[in-house]
């Protein structure tokens, strides 16, 4: 997975050089999916786990993982 989602900062990277604004435009993209799938994540991830063990999951404690 990490190596999948270098590819796009390392097109994004390239694209800045030749055309900023396309490159702000895919880096909004990619923003709006992060959030859409991560939002979809992190209600799979509340009903499968606590918060003690999601805030494990994410290096996080807990107190940290409310917030």
């Amino acid at each position: 997975m990490t190596l999948l989602l270098e590819r796009p900062e390392e097109e994004i990277e390239k694209l800045t050089r030749t055309s900023p604004a396309a490159a702000v435009r895919a880096a909004r993209r990619l923003e709006v999916v992060a959030e859409r799938v991560g939002y979809r994540a992190a209600r799979g991830t509340r009903a499968d786990l606590t918060t003690a063990q999601a805030a494990a999951a994410l290096g996080l404690d807990e107190k940290a993982a409310i917030q």
